[in-house]
């Protein structure tokens, strides 16, 4: 009963931690004003889309993982479907999605 209680314990501490030092360096690279303009995405549009295509399996490998991580932190996936239809397309972002979410 005690092991139980210290593991939740522990788990709740990794998770605080894990959200903050995300929200952390997403904030400090950028304001939330940029996060939420069109421009920013016109902006690194081109980025993402020069990654994908020059390393398509490494790129896909990299967005399955997060998208596990992601799901067991925060639990839910709709961001995480918008990003995989942005970034791959309707048909692989849809396989990629569902192959991470299910993970």
């Amino acid at each position: 009963m005690e092991k139980t209680k210290k593991f939740k314990i522990y788990l709740g501490i990794f998770y605080f931690i894990s959200v903050s030092l995300f929200l952390y360096l997403i904030f400090s690279q950028f304001s939330f004003e940029e996060i939420t303009s069109y421009k920013f995405i016109q902006s690194n549009r081109d980025h993402f889309l020069n990654l994908k295509e020059t390393s398509l399996v490494f790129v896909s490998l990299i967005f399955i993982i997060f998208t596990a991580f992601f799901i067991f932190m925060l639990g839910f996936g709709s961001p995480i479907a918008l990003i995989g239809g942005f970034i791959f397309g309707k048909w692989l972002g849809v396989l990629l999605v569902c192959f991470g979410l299910s993970l």
